[in-house]
């Protein structure tokens, strides 16, 4: 599947001076002190900074982890040698991670929506309560049989074929011992129930919505970054959507 962008004006890159930076940091700032339900939604390129490539940013970004891997992939580049680029299994947090922890710990961010499969949110301790990770974790196997969960200090997924999800191993569970499966969502499979009913609610309650790192193009995650009770929807990434906009 090609997805990565077609035309050099959706590839170019766009960057604020430091004082309508700093203007709109400020207008960010009171519209989080002043929300009542505040949902964050992220994408791959809030993961550039610890070492992880996006997906669609072009041959000539910016970024130190260079074209992101479907604009690889569609101009047949040869493997990246860039030193700045981690698998996900070492990479860490950054500061926006830990930023999003922070306003939820303090009671600002009710909700997390993530496309990110890195598993970079819950190393940085943000509750897995209030956390969607609409396309999976790399470190999170599940027992269907059960339903019990493991999360793991290693990449889950070990099959070769796309639409194969066994891991190899079974539930600790005595009494039920049930084949594990990876967590990740690959194209043409269903996302699951109840992370994208999480999304979806906290969604609609949400007066205030803010996307970061995402291309809000693949669906149906995209949806989610809509609101019938929002005031504010706001978009921070290169692809020139770097704003704060009325809705």
């Amino acid at each position: 599947m090609d997805t990565a962008h077609k035309t050099d004006e959706e590839k170019k890159e766009f960057f604020d001076t430091p004082e309508e930076l700093d203007r709109k940091i400020g207008i960010l700032a009171e519209l989080i002190k002043h929300s009542r339900h505040f949902v964050a939604f992220t994408g791959a390129g809030i993961s550039t900074s610890a070492g992880i490539p996006d997906y669609r940013s072009g041959v000539n970004t910016v970024l130190p982890t260079g074209a992101g891997v479907w604009e690889a992939k569609a101009k047949k580049l040869p493997p990246a040698k860039a030193n700045f680029r981690k698998s996900m299994h070492s990479a860490v947090p950054t500061p926006c991670h830990m930023a999003l922890c922070a306003l939820e710990a303090r009671g600002y961010l009710k909700f997390l929506i993530s496309q990110n499969v890195d598993g970079l949110h819950r190393k940085s301790g943000f509750p897995p309560s209030k956390l969607a990770e609409l396309h999976g974790n790399t470190n999170l196997e599940f027992c269907k049989k059960c339903k019990r969960k493991y999360m793991r200090d290693f990449r889950c997924r070990t099959a070769e074929k796309v639409h194969d999800h066994r891991t190899g191993r079974f539930c600790d569970d005595p009494a039920c011992r049930g084949e594990l499966y990876d967590s990740i969502i690959n194209f043409g499979e269903n996302l699951p129930e109840q992370e994208l009913e999480d999304g979806f609610v906290n969604s609609a309650r949400a007066d205030l919505h803010l996307a970061m790192g995402s291309s809000l193009r693949v669906t149906p995650a995209c949806l989610l970054y809509t609101s019938d009770a929002a005031d504010d929807l706001l978009c921070v990434d290169l692809g020139g959507r770097r704003i704060i906009k009325k809705k």
